[in-house]
């Protein structure tokens, strides 16, 4: 009776274990790919003093990996496309020039159409792949994790913070730090609802640039639509021409 009792009692706290950062990180990497295929729609807004430069874009994606992000307005970036074929594969489509133009890993870094995103932060589909995660102290509804960057991954931005919503594992805030360690960038996901089985959006993300005088810019989700279909031949070059 009492082995009984005793091994109930490991069942019982090991149910009730603390996460570890790595299975935090992994339950992340999770939500924002719990789908086979999402289309989001959205507008990206690039403020300065008191007006902002608006674009709107689709984003569509396919597994952890395939995405494409097309733009539809203002008229003079219609059509542009960023295509990801893999975390190491980037394209763009220039309407302009009707040509296709492969970026190489340095170029990931560079501002996104005038904003505070990347190129790499539009790309970001997963965290695990490219940092390792420590815990640091919790907040009452948040776990924190202290990410650092696996060897041979390129990046700007060798050590984050991530704030994690312990109800739905969705990242609420981040915070990017340099090879100095100095914080360089931050950035605050709210207004997150469940869109489809797992999957929850966030109706904005905002980036803050410390190293452009706090300058903000911003991305507002207006529609998604989860499962819809999508083929894979939507995440190929050819794709980028139509």
């Amino acid at each position: 009776m009492m082995k009984i009792l005793w091994v109930l009692g490991l069942l019982s706290g090991s149910a009730l274990a603390a996460p570890t950062a790595a299975e935090i990180l992994s339950n992340v990497d999770r939500g924002l790919n719990a789908f086979k295929d999402g289309t989001f729609d959205s507008k990206l807004l690039v403020h300065d003093g008191g007006s902002a430069r608006e674009y709107g874009f689709t984003t569509f994606q396919k597994g952890s990996e395939k995405r494409l992000v097309r733009f539809n307005s203002p008229g003079d970036v219609r059509g542009m496309g960023v295509l990801l074929e893999n975390k190491e594969t980037m394209y763009v489509f220039l309407p302009g020039f009707q040509r296709i133009r492969r970026m190489g890993m340095h170029a990931k870094n560079q501002n996104f159409m005038g904003s505070d995103f990347s190129y790499d932060d539009i790309a970001q589909t997963a965290f695990s792949p490219s940092y390792t995660a420590e815990l640091a102290p919790e907040e009452p509804s948040s776990y924190v994790l202290e990410l650092k960057v696996k060897p041979k991954i390129e990046t700007d931005f060798p050590r984050m913070k991530m704030w994690v919503d312990k109800s739905n594992w969705s990242p609420t805030k981040m915070e990017y730090y340099d090879a100095s360690g100095k914080k360089v960038k931050t950035q605050v996901r709210d207004g997150y609802h469940q869109d489809g089985p797992g999957h929850f959006q966030p109706t904005r993300v905002v980036v803050t640039d410390h190293r452009r005088g706090d300058h903000v810019s911003e991305i507002v989700f207006t529609g998604s639509k989860i499962d819809s279909g999508l083929g894979d031949d939507l995440f190929t070059q050819r794709a980028l021409l139509r």
